[in-house]
This record gives structure tokens, C-alpha cells and sequence, in this order.
């Protein structure tokens, strides 16, 4: 069963746990948005009281405006953290309900929202992992797995191949040269050779396509778009904030 929103579907790209940005993103919703997040959220890092306490309030806030928030996976996550929360179904998808209103979306899962298909895939490679602790900072699970890339095609397939719209936290391989050496990484290759198969085969049926990873605000062409600071509009493409 689909949840009714009555509100828009906004898109904002990595918050890496910053308190600060989420709360002045907070201040632009509206009664009944859905606020996307494009991966790296980071709200569920360090897994201890004080994230706790603010998930908590901001499941409160969303409450109240009958909101959501919603992200894909980036690779500035803890996955073992997130990976505890138990597996559920919500709107066709499964999902971790890491609060009543704050959820992840599992990676290779079709969302159904306002009637749209919603395609999701996190992960990424963690260039950085040099001044990263595993299993402390960073975690092996950041990149994708067979199975997850499984997942995905058994998702695409089942709905003849036709999304709507596209949410990832990098990007499909043809976009690297426009997009620089900034998080271009051989260990990610598998996972960007994937998102530009899933490209070529949602490109007819796709609205738009949006990811985060790379701490810029640009767009490619009609159906592409990087997002960082920027929150978006996700159905007319505009921004807003």
C-alpha cells in the first residue's frame, strides 16, 4: 500500500551528520514533503546518545508536518550501524525504518511515491580511507555487493525496466570526464559500470536522475543532476533553497 503525500518531493545531497544544514533544510518544508537525500546522510555514524537524541527530535518535527525523510546510502556511512535496523516493506520497497519518518532505502529498491517509481541504489568508494579506521570511520560495506547489484536487476526487471526517477550517491561511468578526478576511484568502476547499464535501460521511461557524492551543484543535459548544497525540486527540477 502507497503512503499519500500530499506534499513535494524535495532532494538535497550529502549532509555527512551536520546538524546545522539539516535543521535550516528543515525550515523549507512543507506540510506533507518527502525530503531525499542523495546519500552520505551520516545521521547514523557514530551510533550514540547525542545522534540518538536527534533523531528523535527531528522524527518529532516530521511528525508534526507529516513529513519524511528519505536517503539512499553513501559510503560516509556506518553501515554495520544501519544494517541493524530490522528489513520492513514501505510503499513497495524494502526499507530500514531508522525512525517513524526517517528512512533508508535499500540499495538496488524501487520506491513508490505520488504514483512514481523511485529507484535507489547507495554506495560508493571512500577515497579518503588513508585517514579512515575500518569498522570505526569507514566500513567494506560502503561498496555495493553481487547481491545488491542482484537486487537491483530483479527490481528493474519487475517493473518492465520504466522509473520514473533515479537516486544514487555517485554516478554512471559516462559522467566521470565532466565531473573531474574528485572521487574518480578504480575500486568504484564496477559500481559506476552498473548505474551507466541502468542508465541505458531507464533512459526512455526516465524524468530525472540524482546523486550526490561529488560536493558540487551541476547539471548534465535534461535528466541528470549532481546535488550538494542545493535542495531541489525533484519533480520540476528547480531549485528551491
Amino acid at each position: 500500500m502507497e503512503t499519500e503525500m500530499s506534499g513535494r518531493l524535495l532532494i538535497t545531497g550529502d549532509l555527512h551528520g551536520d546538524t546545522a544544514a539539516l535543521t535550516m533544510i528543515a525550515r523549507q518544508l512543507r506540510e506533507g514533503d518527502a525530503l531525499f537525500v542523495a546519500g552520505d546522510f551520516g545521521f547514523v555514524f557514530w551510533d550514540n546518545r547525542d545522534e540518538h537524541v536527534f533523531l528523535d527530535d527531528v522524527d518529532q518535527f516530521l511528525q508534526k508536518i507529516n513529513g519524511y525523510v528519505i536517503f539512499a546510502d553513501g559510503n560516509h556511512e556506518n553501515h554495520r550501524a544501519l544494517n541493524k535496523f530490522p528489513v520492513e516493506q514501505w510503499n513497495n520497497a524494502r526499507v530500514h525504518m531508522i525512525r517513524s519518518r526517517i528512512i533508508h532505502v535499500l540499495r538496488g529498491e524501487v520506491l513508490s511515491l505520488k504514483g512514481k517509481r523511485i529507484f535507489c541504489f547507495g554506495g560508493a568508494f571512500s577515497i579518503d580511507r588513508a585517514y579512515r579506521t575500518l569498522n570505526k570511520s569507514y566500513w567494506k560495506e560502503e561498496v555495493p555487493s553481487e547481491e545488491d547489484y542482484e537486487n537491483g536487476n530483479k527490481n528493474l526487471k519487475a517493473c518492465d525496466y520504466k522509473v520514473d526517477y533515479v537516486i544514487t550517491h555517485t554516478c554512471p561511468l559516462n559522467l566521470i570526464p565532466s565531473l573531474g578526478g574528485y572521487h574518480s576511484a578504480m575500486e568504484e568502476r564496477q559500481l559506476q559500470n552498473y548505474l551507466q547499464y541502468v542508465s541505458e535501460t531507464v533512459y526512455d521511461s526516465l524524468t530525472r536522475w540524482y546523486f550526490g557524492h561529488w560536493h558540487r551543484d551541476q547539471e548534465f543535459g535534461e535528466k541528470f543532476r549532481v546535488v550538494y548544497l542545493d535542495l531541489v525540486d525533484m519533480e520540476t527540477g528547480k531549485k528551491i533553497w
